[in-house]
C-alpha cells in the first residue's frame, strides 16, 4: 500500500533586487573634509553614518520643475548682467545693484557672475518706466501748483 506523501515545502526564492548601486564612501567623506577639518575619530563616525544611510536607500520622484525645452529657454534666455545692462540702457553696476537689492531675480550665480532672465529684466524696466512716469507727473503736479500759488 502506498503512502502519499505529503509535499514539502520548496524551497522559496528569492528575487534579486530589481537595482543594485554599490557606493564609495571615501569620496563622500572627502567632500566633507573640504569643508570641515575632521579628526580621525569623525571620519570614522561619518563613515558609519553613510554606511548605515545607504544599506537601505530608497528611491523617490522628483518633485523638482521639469527643465526648460530647448525652445522655452530660446523664448526666455539668460543674460549676462552686461547684456541685461545694455538691454535696458543702464551701467553694468546699477544691474548689478539691481539684483543684489531684490528688484531683477537673480536666476544663477557661478561664483561672482551672475546671470538674470531676459523676463525678469523686462519686466523690472517696464516696472521702473511706470514708476518714474508716476513720479514725473507728480513733480510737474507739484511744479504747477507752486507757480500758481506763487
Amino acid at each position: 500500500m502506498k503512502t502519499a506523501r505529503k509535499p514539502t515545502d520548496a524551497p522559496q526564492r528569492i528575487a534579486p533586487p530589481a537595482l543594485s548601486v554599490n557606493i564609495d564612501i571615501d569620496p563622500l567623506v572627502e567632500v566633507v573634509r573640504r569643508h570641515v577639518k575632521l579628526t580621525p575619530r569623525a571620519t570614522r563616525l561619518i563613515k558609519g553614518e553613510f554606511a548605515q544611510l545607504f544599506q537601505s536607500p530608497s528611491i523617490s520622484g522628483s518633485t523638482r520643475k521639469p527643465t526648460a525645452t530647448k525652445a522655452e529657454a530660446a523664448a526666455d534666455p539668460v543674460l549676462t548682467t552686461q547684456e541685461a545692462a545694455d538691454l535696458v540702457g543702464v551701467s553694468r553696476p546699477y544691474i548689478v545693484a539691481r539684483i543684489e537689492a531684490g528688484d531683477i531675480p537673480l536666476h544663477q550665480q557661478v561664483g561672482n557672475q551672475r546671470r538674470v532672465l531676459k523676463s525678469a529684466v523686462v519686466a523690472w524696466h517696464r516696472q521702473e518706466q511706470t514708476r518714474r512716469r508716476k513720479a514725473l507727473g507728480q513733480l510737474g503736479a507739484d511744479l504747477d501748483d507752486e507757480i500758481v500759488a506763487g
